[in-house]
């Protein structure tokens, strides 16, 4: 027997993030013996009543699908020992309001499931517990990648793979947030406008299983008692951004505009710890001699003379002031590295005006932490006081030798203790953002490379470090799809890291690859070198400064799309099926992007390639290095290529003349 519970409510709207969005005008829950039924006008939940499945319908056709009850890894399963356990059947079901609340039994004695489930306008809340009173059990998520082509998440690793679209990837157990470098946001999304959003704030590991059929992603969080998360439904993928992002919240501020127009020029590669007065001078000269257009010195790690000191060392930087004053007139602005950790062997972490402020561990002591730079505390920005005590310490740098900004480093989730201590009370998955809005975004001239949540700010975003190779092995092929990913999760000022990547371990950059990565990177927001040139061919010189002339040609459109990003909340750099979401032939592409709506680039990502395929979306477009008129809708192969040339499409609202002979 089937019976049915029709219930109204009023339409509320939500007014800033994080408070409810639209609620449903109208919905109808219908139970069967088999499952019960949520039904809207804009989509059909179906939740099983044996074992915790969910299926979305709309148009008759499945949307999104979680993992079935016997799944190697159902939905909503638990392991007790070694032993995966499942929800069974239901045992109550309740309705409070929009609200359905459901108790299932499980196939562990003694424990229970309870699911709370709030359907809205354009998601479906969740929020599950795994109940027993002898054990805290991790709840989990486990759904399928389908249909559609699907992206987002975190950083996917060093040296491992970057796979875009995720559907075909294989991730096993990767922690979000303390392997991801702390620069993602825990939402998944569909080219179908399917997605969902991981809510509890705290870290968790993913997997990504291939198989025959659909792949499955699974989400597993320990040392917490409440998973909540949302599956957001939209009519497309961009419509889903777009509600995604105004909830966060859009940029409040733009980065300067001289910081955007001209490249930024970092000592890292060039010199790594060797850095030094005398070196950065001369840096700065080469690059004047030599002609290439930049605007930002950057002096990067090992100014310090103890890490968390905020003091120059003496002797390999003699005279900050006088060394800023020599920038300033070679016409740079000038720029620090920085980083929120004190180490243990400074004169800081003995004195008790820093020490008060910085993060403690549950014993009440300091929490240490390992970094890449040695053993230290960490700065507790939760703490109002201490924040304002660290930006006075940068501000003074300012004022008594002349900086303009900062490059913050640091703030990530694996970098503070596990059981940290702060004064707001916060986790460490919340940690980066609170650097992010306290620290970072008080500096104009500054870039951060963490956060989830704090696009409000308008910092600039600098991709993790990237690696001197070709691939998607987190080298040169996979900055476009991480540009990508950080552009739509409302980081739209994203700058990717240093041309031709870091010269880690045994890589090593070559011509071929400085001149194509220079290329890639001129387009996007923002962009950077370290390795001068000059250490090349002229040709390769020649290159180099050939692509940083086309960024100023180029800048006036991306600064209009810059100013308007406070306004609109839409993204700079795009993939092109942001503004073509109807058009599937793009759905799986990861190596061009979009400036706005009027401009494609098509950057060369492969070693020796002097053509390329190139898929051009719907419109009349031109050709910016040859002029030819150019009809869309298609896939272009073996477009001409060759080094000297970096594939461009414009529109004539982007207002580029074409290039000149």
């Amino acid at each position: 027997m089937r019976r049915e519970w029709w219930f109204h409510s009023a339409l509320m709207l939500a007014l800033v993030a994080g408070q409810r969005t639209p609620l449903l005008a109208e919905t109808a829950t219908l139970q069967t013996p088999d499952k019960i039924s949520v039904v809207t006008d804009k989509y059909r939940l179906e939740i099983s009543t044996d074992g915790f499945v969910i299926e979305i319908l709309r148009n008759g056709k499945i949307a999104f699908q979680s993992a079935g009850k016997d799944s190697p890894m159902p939905n909503l399963g638990f392991q007790v020992g070694q032993k995966a356990q499942h929800l069974t059947k239901v045992k109550s079901v309740q309705k409070d309001g929009d609200r359905l609340i459901l108790t299932y039994d499980t196939s562990e004695t003694g424990v229970t499931a309870r699911v709370v489930i709030e359907p809205e306008v354009n998601r479906i809340r969740v929020h599950a517990w795994i109940l027993s009173n002898d054990a805290l059990y991790a709840p989990n998520i486990r759904f399928r990648l389908g249909p559609g082509q699907w992206y987002g998440g975190s950083f996917l690793g060093y040296r491992e793979p970057h796979p875009y679209p995720l559907n075909g990837a294989s991730i096993s157990n990767r922690l979000f947030y303390a392997q991801g470098a702390s620069q993602g946001t825990p939402i998944w999304y569909s080219t179908s406008g399917i997605g969902l959003w991981v809510r509890t704030p705290h870290d968790f590991t993913y997997s990504i299983t291939p198989n025959r059929e659909t792949s499955e992603l699974s989400v597993d969080m320990a040392g917490v008692s409440e998973l909540s998360y949302d599956i957001l439904v939209a009519g497309d993928v961009r419509e889903l951004l777009q509600t995604v992002n105004r909830e966060i919240g859009w940029p409040h501020a733009v980065p300067p505009q001289e910081y955007m127009r001209l490249p930024v020029y970092t000592t890292w590669v060039e010199m790594k710890t060797a850095v030094s007065q005398q070196s950065v001078i001369a840096f700065a000269k080469l690059i004047r001699q030599h002609h290439l257009p930049a605007g930002v010195i950057e002096i990067d790690d090992k100014w310090e003379d103890g890490y968390g000191d905020l003091r120059f060392d003496a002797k390999k930087f003699p005279d900050p002031k006088g060394m800023n004053d020599e920038l300033h007139q070679l016409g740079f602005r000038v720029t620090l590295w920085v980083h929120p950790f004190v180490d243990t062997d400074t004169h800081a972490f003995t004195d008790p005006a820093i020490t008060k402020y910085l993060l403690k561990d549950l014993s009440g002591n300091l929490g240490l932490i390992q970094w890449w730079q040695g053993t230290g505390a960490v700065w507790d920005f939760s703490n109002p006081d201490a924040a304002e005590e660290f930006r006075t310490r940068l501000k003074a740098l300012q004022s008594r030798y002349g900086f303009d900004g900062f490059k913050f480093d640091g703030g990530d989730v694996n970098l503070v203790p596990v059981d940290l201590q702060s004064a707001a009370h916060i986790t460490a998955a919340e940690f980066p953002d609170v650097y992010v809005r306290e620290i970072v975004a008080h500096f104009p001239w500054s870039e951060a490379r963490v956060g989830s949540y704090s696009q409000s700010s308008g910092v600039v975003q600098r991709l993790i470090d990237k690696n001197s190779v070709w691939g998607t092995d987190n080298g040169l092929a996979s900055v476009i799809p991480e540009a990508i990913m950080n552009s739509m999760r409302g980081f739209v000022y994203v700058m990717p890291d240093m041309v031709g990547g870091n010269q880690y371990d045994d890589d090593k950059i070559d011509d071929e690859m400085l001149v194509r990565w220079a290329q890639m990177s001129t387009l996007m927001p923002l962009t950077q070198f370290s390795l001068g040139p000059w250490h090349f061919g002229s040709e390769t010189l020649r290159l180099c400064r050939e692509s940083s002339e086309l960024r100023a040609k180029f800048f006036p459109y991306i600064w209009k799309l810059a100013q308007a990003a406070p306004k609109t909340g839409e993204p700079i750099l795009r993939p092109i099926w942001y503004n073509f979401p109807a058009e599937q032939a793009a759905y799986g592409i990861t190596d061009e992007f979009m400036l706005g709506t009027s401009v494609l680039v098509a950057p060369v990502v492969s070693k020796g390639a002097i053509t390329r395929d190139i898929y051009l979306p719907p419109g009349h477009w031109r050709d910016y290095n040859s002029g030819e008129q150019i009809e869309g809708g298609r896939m272009m192969h073996a477009y001409p290529a060759p080094l000297s040339t970096l594939p461009i499409f414009v529109e004539d609202a982007a207002g580029v003349d074409r290039k000149p002979n």
